[in-house]
């Protein structure tokens, strides 16, 4: 069972349309409150915190940052991502690994499966 299933929502919707998904990886906030089409994204505080602060370029990059928060139980004390010290793990702090990419192929067969 999917814990976080809002956060695999908008990362799916980020996967199949490509509109959506320059505003997400663009503008966080704005996706969220804009939604997808007629489905609104349902994220607890933590969740938001964690969409509105990933800065990305590619949208398996920020699929990674989103699931090395996942695998430390969606509490923020995952792997993390880009090495920076402090702030509960979100957005990679609290790092470990080049980048923070440790996790990213366990990710991304998921990510072809939906597309």
């Amino acid at each position: 069972m999917i814990q976080q299933k809002s956060l695999n929502q908008l990362l799916c919707a980020a996967t199949v349309n490509g509109r959506f998904r320059e505003m997400l990886l663009r503008d966080p906030a704005k996706a969220i409150a804009t939604g997808y089409f007629e489905h609104s994204f349902c994220l607890t505080p933590e969740e938001r915190d964690l969409v509105v602060g990933i800065q990305a370029g590619k949208l398996e990059d920020f699929a990674a940052q989103v699931y090395c928060w996942m695998s430390g139980n969606g509490n923020g004390n995952g792997n993390g991502h880009n090495g920076h010290n402090g702030y509960n793990g979100y957005n990679g702090r609290n790092g470990n690994g080049l980048n923070g990419h440790t996790s990213r192929q366990e990710l991304l067969p998921s990510l072809t499966a939906v597309s």
